[in-house]
């Protein structure tokens, strides 16, 4: 499913004679605001004079402060959404792969935005706790499409640590490019990373359950025996040792 460049940056409806500018031009002017003057200085009114909209105006299209910073949001979610509602059945590990794709390219193709929010982010608590939820509600979301109306059994366990995983990566090569964005995004990177984690549990995704699950595969694998002896003994010594403890006794003897 494409992803547009700018999610969250079309032109807002309404707002004065000449409209209000597109939503990404507001939240820029407001961020710079917020690392000028600080997120907790800057108020409402602020942001309306430097957008050049009316206080009435912002208030309409942004409830607060916070709503502004982490405009577009609600939209890339929702593109997420329908992706996983839309994709076929025959690979879910493809899919929310590339679902985390969208996310990830939803980030670094606005820089002037996401770069100065990460820094505020790690400056204002609240603001952590609101990038909190929204992470969880992308976890929940594939765990969910991966689980694929289960509620119990291996397969709900590993799409629960593939979805877990999933953001973990996908927020651990995010947070290495916001550190230094002047270097080209790391899509290959990204992808090693995506690979990494599709390979350690995907596995148990890509294939049905058996009746048994876990407990059984692990009762069908081949036996295995370990025995210790002292390492004096020679190799014909602790062979001859292994052979008479496989053997069945002879009740004649």
């Amino acid at each position: 499913m494409a992803q547009p460049d700018r999610p969250g940056t079309e032109p807002a409806k309404g707002g004065g004679r000449g409209g209000m500018p597109a939503r990404h031009d507001v939240v820029v002017a407001a961020v710079r605001l917020f690392e000028s003057e600080g997120y907790e200085a800057t108020t409402m009114d602020d942001i309306a004079v430097a957008s050049g909209v009316s206080r009435r105006t912002l208030f309409r299209h942004f409830g607060s402060k916070e709503d502004i910073l982490f405009s577009g949001h609600d939209e890339l979610f929702a593109t997420v959404a329908r992706h996983l509602r839309s994709a076929p059945d025959d690979d879910p590990v493809s899919t929310v792969r590339a679902a985390a794709r969208m996310v990830f390219q939803g980030y670094v193709s606005t820089p002037e935005i996401t770069v100065p929010r990460f820094r505020l982010v790690r400056a204002v608590p609240r603001l952590r706790d609101r990038e909190i939820a929204m992470t969880a509600r992308y976890q929940a979301a594939f765990s969910r499409y991966l689980a694929r109306g289960e509620t119990e059994g291996v397969r709900v366990l590993a799409g629960e640590a593939l979805a877990a995983s999933v953001i973990a990566a996908h927020n651990h090569v995010l947070r290495s490019w916001l550190r230094d964005p002047q270097r080209p995004v790391p899509w290959a990177r990204f992808d090693q990373a995506m690979d990494f984690v599709a390979r350690a549990l995907g596995a148990a995704l890509r294939r049905p359950e058996t009746p048994g699950g876990a407990a059984e595969s692990a009762e069908s694998a081949e036996s295995v025996l370990v025995a210790v002896y002292p390492s004096s003994l020679g190799g014909e010594d602790v062979l001859r040792r292994v052979r008479a403890a496989l053997e069945p006794e002879d009740p004649d003897a």
